[in-house]
């Protein structure tokens, strides 16, 4: 309550002064719009639903022997870590978030040592209706 009693002062001050440039009087209308919730709030920051420890605890690790080439099939291990990522994976952007913490996490414990034609098919393979994207060092994940 205090700041906006104090925007208020300000700007009654700016009007007051006749410092009322246009651009300024627009934003500060429309600051006063969002105060008295005529106007929605701004989008709240993007938050990822996992970190690096969730892909090598759950993917990475549990998943190595099958993106290796080392089993011709994903452990039940490794499918139900995929299943547990794919249900933090809630819009677009976290699959995107997902991906690239995929490759950072793949180029760094695993480099050269994975297949990246692997990774899709983890989602036959594991029974999820989700795309696994092939990853290598040049995948843009904001494309996917």
């Amino acid at each position: 309550m205090c700041a906006s009693l104090k925007f208020l002062a300000m700007l009654i001050f700016l009007i007051a002064s006749g410092l009322t440039q246009v651009s300024i009087v627009s934003a500060k209308r429309e600051s006063i719009e969002t105060l008295l919730g005529n106007k929605p709030s701004p989008p709240e920051p993007y938050v990822s639903p996992f970190g690096w420890s969730d892909v090598l605890e759950y993917l990475s690790g549990p998943c190595e022997p099958f993106i290796t080439r080392k089993d011709p099939d994903p452990s039940p291990t490794c499918c139900e870590g995929a299943k547990h990522l794919v249900r933090k994976t809630k819009i677009k952007r976290d699959g995107q978030e997902l991906c690239w913490l995929m490759r950072a996490t793949l180029m760094k414990f695993l480099p050269g040592a994975y297949d990246p034609k692997r990774l899709p098919l983890l989602g036959k393979k594991c029974h999820i209706k989700f795309y696994f994207p092939p990853v290598t060092d040049d995948i843009d994940c904001y494309k996917i």
